[in-house]
Parts: C-alpha cells; structure tokens; sequence
C-alpha cells in the first residue's frame, strides 16, 4: 500500500512539473483597479445621488468582463483601507463587522490584491484583522518581517498563482518602500521595506525556476516614473522597459492613468496604470498562439475603460446597502454652523479660510511657536450653514496625524523658501505647497530661490530671530519626510526623525472635528499674516 502511494505521488509531481500548453489559441483578459481609496459605494451619502466612480461601477465591468470570459484575471494595485468615510468607519469606528473593503473585494473574485502605503498607514489593528478575510492574497514581496518566527520572510505573500485559460499565470506583487518616509514606526513596527527594483529579477528568476508559469504578471504599488531610472518610489516604467520574463507590469501609487507597450528581446512587455478612485479600470487582453506546448505568436490589446458611463451593479449596491445605509448615518452628523463660506481652490492662489483654518487648528492644539500647512484639497466649496462629517473628507482626505519638531529660524526660511520655489513654478502636488503661521512675511514672486521670503516678525509683532529654537508644528506625513520639504528645506537628517519630533498628537481629522465642534459656530476668515508681491 505505501508503495502504491508512492507511485501516485511520484506520478503526480511528474505530471504538474511537466505542464504543457495545449497547441492553439489562449485567451488572458487581465483588469486592473488601482488608489480605489475607499470608493466602494456607487452612491453620495449627501444625497443619494449616482457617483461617476465607485466599485459598483467596477462590479458592473467585471460582469460584462466575465460574460464574455468567466476566467478573467482581475487585480487591484493597493491603497484600499484609506480616503473614503467608508473605510474609516470600518478602519475605526465598527471594529467588529467584517471589513467592508475585504468583502466588496470577494464580491469581486479579485485574485490579488497588493499592499499599498495607505493600506500600512491604517496601521496593524486594521491590516492584520482585515487580512484573514480576503479570498485573495495580500502581496507584498518587499516587506519583510523583522522580528517573531517569520523574521527574514515577507510579512504577506510574495505571489500567488492561477490557472485560466489553460495558461499558469503567476502574479508577484511589491509595496511602496517609500513608506516608512511618510507614517510612523509603529504602524508597520515589524517589518522593513526593500527597494523593488532591485528586488523584483530576482524573485522573478525564483518564480519562473520554482513555478515553471506560462506567463507572469508584476503589480507594484509604485508610480509610473521614468523608464530609464529605477527611482526607489516611482519605478513602474523601468520595470516594465527593464524585467526579463514578465509579460505584464501594473503600476499605481501616482494616480495618473498610463497604458505602454515595450517590445524587447525575448518578446512584450504591456504596462498599465489605471489611476486612482475607480475612475477607470485598465484592461489588457492576449492572444497567445501554442504549437508543439510552445508560444509562437501573441498579440496584444490595451486599454484604459472608464467608469463613468457606466450603470452601478444594482446586485452589488443590494449586498452592501446596510453598509451604506451606517456608513452615510455616520458621515451626515452635525459638527458645526459655518457662518460663511469658502472656496478649498483659494489656497493655491495665497492666503485663503482653509489654510487659516488649518493653521489655527494646528497651533491651538500643540501650542507650537509656528505651523506649516499646505492645501490637501484643491477644489470643491464648504457650504454656510450645517458643517457635516462628510465635509471633513473635503477639509481634511488624508489621515495624518499632528506633530511638533524643532528648527531654527534659517531652517524655517529655508524650509519657506523651498515651498514657495515648488509653489511659483507649479513643481511637484499642491499638497507640498506649504505656508507658514505664527510670523508675519511677504513672498516676491520674481525673485530667485532663497530670495522670495522676508520674514518681517513673529505674529505678535515679537522679533523672529534665525538663530533661535522654534517649536513647529507639522503634518507626520511631513516630519517623516514626506515629499523631501525637511530634507531639502531644512536640512534635516530625516533617517531618524525621533532626533527632531518632540511631541505627537492623535489624528488630524479627529483633531478638526472635536476643534469644531467646540466652536459651535465658525467663522471662516483670510488670513493676513503673508503676502503675495508681485
């Protein structure tokens, strides 16, 4: 008897590694979401009205995709857990239901999802209880656990494989390494982030020597980039011009949508970033020609399928109507009476009510000398009259947390000085065009670098002095680096930011809402403190 069962055995190990691809034509559909950040319901919580993006609209896609080839593939490229009053509800509010976001994925059948900053921002309490519930693996092959018994090996999977079509497809995955510049320890305490282009070969070589796939795709949680610069946070495009043995590259991160096409030696590789928040889904379809269990021939479609025209899944918002229904209870609670309006686009034109308001949100509750704030929100209006929960998301989309550190004052002119060249030039996202209270300057828009700023005083008319210590307070988002505004404004060694942060305080929505709701009425105003010159 154990002979017979180590005949059976022996037969099928031989029979799954001697996989052969049946002769003729092989067809691999492959959808791509990536940045959904919280767009699962197809509906406004203000009104019920339909949204032009949303994971119904996705599911309605993937029903048409499926109609036509059951053994589609369908990927998600990270950043779930964060952007939508959805996911922090689920994130923080209900602990105890089943994670929206796991289930509307299942809904789905994605067949990998890959980890994205945000997706860490959220922290272990959500990542790790979210985790169990997927169908799909969770893909990461970059980040590393540092301590326990699964020390030296990734913290989630490295890849997974499927079978469709009769072709094995393998599906590696990578996060951000990145990440550990923009969130605090202890929100991925445990693991370490390697650099993906240096990694990816490697894995992939171990991949195709283990699995023996007939096609392999590689979804990174990185921004497009350039493709000829294997950049540590936005490599896409160079691993798509630069990896052997890898049929499609998916990008994301940098929410702008790309479609390319790199013929190599050896054969195609497609490239597809399908930008953020379901707003389109990229697609990729295959035709593979077989002959004698080889490839012959192949050729390739792309495309990038918006979601707008598009009806929701009526069966989708069904299954996920109670979820809604909490979710939009929770977002329309009354925080505040705005006693005049304001426009969000107005910060990026020079002093604006949302800067102000930020500003005196931040320096009332770390008591700092001084406060760097930059506009998170470039469009839409807040209404007068009933501020709600949901306008927080406007005010405020990003879950950061409030920190003070320590500069001098050269390194707060520098630091200005830097913020103001990206702002003038239009370089780099709004979101790093940062202005500063608690002093009194003008910016000279026609002058050079390290020119523009003239800091007149302190606010309270005080002298501001450039060798003095300065109490500032911060985005951690910011003080871990973010976007290089420390490193290269103010000099600062920001490997180790507990050298420079003296205090943390909890999240800044959390911040805004129990600031305004203390007011009880608001009334939004300029601020005067700095000034535009011409």
């Amino acid at each position: 008897m154990r002979k017979l069962l180590s005949i059976l055995s022996l037969m099928t190990l031989i029979l799954s590694s001697c996989h052969r691809v049946a002769d003729g034509e092989h067809i691999l559909n492959i959808y791509i979401t990536s940045d959904v950040h919280g767009q699962y319901f197809g509906r406004y919580y203000l009104d019920d009205s339909v949204k032009p993006n949303s994971l119904s609209k996705v599911s309605s896609l993937m029903l048409r995709a499926r109609e036509a080839d059951p053994e589609a593939i369908l990927i998600d490229g990270g950043d779930n857990l964060q952007g939508d009053n959805a996911a922090f509800y689920y994130n923080r509010i209900d602990t105890v239901k089943p994670h929206i976001y796991a289930r509307a994925a299942n809904y789905l059948k994605y067949d990998a999802i890959v980890v994205g900053n945000h997706d860490i921002e959220a922290g272990h309490p959500v990542y790790d209880r979210a985790r169990p519930l997927f169908d799909a693996p969770l893909l990461a092959a970059n980040a590393i656990a540092t301590e326990g018994a699964n020390a030296g090996k990734p913290y989630f999977e490295e890849y997974t494989v499927v079978k469709r079509n009769g072709l094995k497809v393998a599906i590696i995955g990578a996060t951000n390494p990145c990440v550990t510049n923009w969130v605090t320890e202890p929100l991925y305490h445990g693991m370490e982030f390697k650099p993906i282009a240096e990694t990816m070969q490697p894995l992939v070589d171990r991949v195709r020597a283990a699995e023996k796939p007939d096609f392999v795709i590689v979804a990174v949680h990185s921004g497009s980039g350039e493709q000829d610069i294997p950049a540590t946070e936005n490599c896409a495009l160079y691993l798509a011009q630069n990896l052997k043995g890898v049929d499609v590259v998916t990008g994301g991160h940098d929410h702008r949508s790309c479609k390319e096409i790199f013929e190599k030696d050896g054969g195609t590789t497609v490239y597809l970033n399908p930008g953020a928040r379901a707003f389109s889904v990229g697609h990729a379809s295959f035709t593979l020609t077989y002959n004698k269990g080889r490839k012959v021939a192949e050729k390739v479609e792309m495309e990038l399928c918006p979601m707008e025209d598009l009806q929701n899944d009526p069966a989708f918002d069904a299954a996920f109507e109670a979820d809604y229904q909490a979710v939009k209870q929770f977002t329309l609670r009354p925080i505040c009476e705005m006693a005049a309006p304001f426009e969000l686009g107005d910060a990026l034109k020079g002093p604006s009510a949302y800067m102000k308001l930020l500003a005196d949100l931040q320096l009332a509750v770390s008591g700092a000398d001084i406060t760097f704030v930059a506009p998170l929100s470039s469009a839409g209006t807040i209404r007068q009259g009933t501020l709600v929960y949901n306008d927080l998301t406007k005010i405020y989309p990003f879950e950061n947390k409030l920190f003070t550190i320590n500069l001098t004052g050269s390194q707060i002119k520098s630091y200005l000085e830097t913020s103001y060249d990206r702002w003038i030039n239009r370089t780099g996202p709004a979101y790093c065009y940062d202005s500063a209270f608690g002093i009194k300057y003008n910016v000279y828009k026609r002058c050079a670098k390290g020119e523009r700023v003239e800091i007149i005083s302190m606010e309270d008319g005080s002298p501001f002095e450039p060798e003095k210590v300065y109490s500032v307070a911060i985005t951690s988002y910011r003080a871990m680096g973010g976007d290089g505004m420390l490193a290269e404004g103010a000099g600062l060694d920001v490997s180790n930011p507990d050298a420079y942060i003296t205090n943390r305080f909890d999240e800044l929505r959390d911040l805004l809402f129990d600031y305004l709701s203390a007011a009880g009425t608001y009334q939004p105003a300029v601020n005067t403190n700095w000034n535009y010159i011409e």
